[in-house]
């Protein structure tokens, strides 16, 4: 292991300097930012939150993973049918996700005006970006680990042009483009999302603190069983954001305790790649006409580079439920 391998394996502190938590996330895949939210503003979002995911719960709208048959990516069984109904409870589901907070209050959406986590998306995604998913994830007492992953795998890695690669709309969670005889170091994919975690309890490893493997954004490699060695589990007081680089290693932990870990997820993109959530057209009308300029460019309603447009690219933004011109006739028909 080189010098440059060992200093990016040392595991960053909590910190609200901005200079340091640049130089973490670059060095190490990820940051931790000291009171990003205040005491006033978790006790709000977790208030929302613990309301929501029980009025969910009691209509039978609840997600649950986390079980050892649920975790996370496994939509599809062998068949290749979507497996909705083995994420629930009574399949053995355990931890709880609460969707499209953008829709379920406007609590949440104070998390686009927390400025050190803008600065740090803003200096490493650029000028233009988009929100990829808005959602929380209640971990709760029995949950086991999530399998350690990137979420920046759809991603293609650099391959040789002479190689038969597999085809970019072949790829899956679980299927990857891999040259195996790219030279060392290989080169990598650059970064195209950021996720940030935000932490709504103290977060401690009994209770499911997120696993994260320090430096393996920088390693072009899929995950896998050698890094669980390697991964971290940072402990730190409600009201942190963790700052991660969506190409580092990293998964929910097993909570072992007796409380409920929650926290708020949040990833952006470039706005050339399509989010998980389709948060253009998921966006509450409401939600949408209260945004301002800042909020709507990340839902997905402002035009980049004529991409996103529904006619003419001539155009700064569309419009909720905006129509295309549709079949018309000379004479006026249509």
């Amino acid at each position: 292991m080189t010098n440059d391998q060992r200093q990016a394996l040392k595991v960053p502190e909590l910190t609200r300097d901005l200079d340091a938590v640049c130089d973490d996330f670059q060095r190490a895949g990820f940051c931790l930012i000291e009171e990003a939210l205040s005491c006033e503003q978790v006790a709000r979002m977790r208030e929302r939150l613990v309301e929501q995911a029980e009025a969910e719960r009691q209509t039978g709208a609840d997600f649950r993973d986390g079980g050892p048959e649920q975790n996370w990516g496994a939509f599809r069984d062998a068949d290749g049918r979507i497996r909705q109904e083995a994420f629930t409870e009574e399949a053995g589901g355990r931890n709880q996700r609460v969707w499209m907070l953008i829709n379920k209050g406007k609590v949440f959406h104070e998390i686009f005006k927390v400025k050190p986590v803008r600065t740090i998306v803003d200096r490493f995604l650029g000028e233009e970006y988009i929100i990829s998913s808005y959602g929380a994830n209640i971990a709760k007492p029995g949950g086991v680990d999530m399998p350690l992953h990137t979420d920046q795998w759809w991603m293609p890695t650099p391959t040789r042009p002479d190689r038969d690669a597999l085809p970019i709309g072949s790829m899956k969670r679980d299927r990857f483009d891999v040259d195996e005889e790219m030279p060392e170091p290989p080169m990598i994919a650059p970064l195209a999302a950021i996720n940030v975690i935000w932490m709504l309890v103290d977060f401690t490893a009994e209770i499911g603190a997120t696993r994260l493997v320090p430096g393996s954004h920088l390693w072009g490699k899929v995950p896998d069983a050698g890094g669980e060695g390697m991964a971290v589990q940072p402990e730190a007081p409600a009201g942190t954001a963790i700052v991660l680089d969506a190409r580092t290693w990293h998964g929910t932990g097993a909570n072992t305790g007796t409380e409920d870990r929650l926290a708020l997820l949040s990833t952006f993109c470039g706005p050339q790649f399509r989010g998980q959530e389709n948060l253009t057209v998921g966006a509450l009308e409401s939600v949408v006409e209260e945004a301002d300029d800042d909020l709507r460019a990340l839902l997905g309603f402002k035009v980049w580079n004529a991409y996103g447009r529904v006619e003419s690219p001539a155009v700064e933004w569309i419009h909720p439920g905006e129509k295309s011109l549709g079949e018309m006739r000379p004479d006026g028909e249509h």
